[in-house]
């Protein structure tokens, strides 16, 4: 299997391929916060969003069709900051506003394999959950109580996979890797728990292989350490991994535990895995969790 390992002194936010091996990621290399393509040699890395912006799109997902880009941005209010979802063509024009009415967007969307339904979470004081919108009906399913971080539609579209933070305890997960039926029903843990001892497993950014097969997904382990009178959370390694679709036959890919990812995608038919990551010092002290 070959992996590529992309680095930028501005971690990009998301990655995703498509047929004609484009990739799509949000950046800040260029001052101000914006969506690019590029080849997936690196080349011709072109800006779609305007430069000027100052409303930090990210978050880009491509269309199955690979026509169109879903993104998240802030949205500039009277009183406040929102952010909402938009719609672009795969050239950057006829940009569109999708969740008018939802506030309290969080973490990236994501889109079906059949392009008409997207998910996304909320979390503000009146509503805290997973939503997934048809985009031809305009019809909202509210699943409550569980946020979706980092969701991922399996190719059949039947099932959601995602990340979801738990109250972190040592020997736990400080977030592990759930599976949803697409309607909020069938709700499972896809791992079995971690083996470790006063440790926190912290698991993110699953996804599908094309084929439905298979998951690749990230782990990060923490530890507290007492360093004077306070207690710290200490990181001890980066993981990726890839899983079969039950969860099991469990394979470490031969990547440094320095390299903590901040998403990954399957390319090449899922020959190949990409991921966009940044060198981190192993032992530091994490100020925060230090895990998104």
């Amino acid at each position: 299997m070959r992996i590529i390992l992309t680095t930028f002194c501005c971690i990009l936010f998301l990655l995703s391929t498509v047929a004609d091996a484009k990739i799509v990621f949000g950046s800040s290399r260029d001052g101000g916060s914006g969506i690019y393509v590029m080849n997936d040699d690196g080349s011709n890395v072109t800006l779609l969003t305007d430069n000027g912006m100052r409303n930090y799109p990210h978050h880009p997902r491509w269309s199955p069709d690979g026509k169109q880009i879903l993104f998240r941005m802030r949205v500039d209010m009277p009183t406040s900051y929102e952010w909402h979802l938009f719609m672009m063509s795969a050239g950057g024009k006829n940009v569109r506003l999708l969740t008018e009415g939802h506030a309290g967007i969080k973490d990236e969307p994501s889109i079906s394999p059949d392009g008409k339904r997207i998910l996304f979470t909320t979390d503000t004081f009146k509503k805290r959950g997973t939503n997934i919108l048809d985009l031809e009906r305009g019809e909202m399913i509210h699943i409550p109580d569980v946020i979706a971080n980092s969701s991922d539609w399996s190719p059949d579209g039947n099932q959601i996979i995602f990340a979801s933070r738990s109250f972190a305890v040592a020997g736990g997960a400080g977030s592990d890797i759930w599976v949803m039926d697409t309607d909020g029903g069938n709700l499972r843990k896809l791992l079995p728990a971690p083996d470790v001892e006063g440790r926190i497993i912290d698991r993110s950014s699953p996804r599908w292989s094309p084929d439905g097969k298979q998951i690749v997904y990230a782990e990060t382990e923490y530890t507290f350490e007492q360093r004077g009178v306070f207690e710290f959370l200490i990181l001890k390694a980066n993981r990726h991994l890839i899983c079969d679709q039950n969860g099991e036959h469990i394979l470490q890919l031969s990547i440094s535990k320095k390299w903590k990812s901040k998403d990954i995608d399957w390319m090449d038919d899922g020959e190949s895995i990409l991921l966009s990551a940044g060198e981190l010092k192993l032992n530091r002290l994490m100020l925060g969790n230090g895990s998104h």
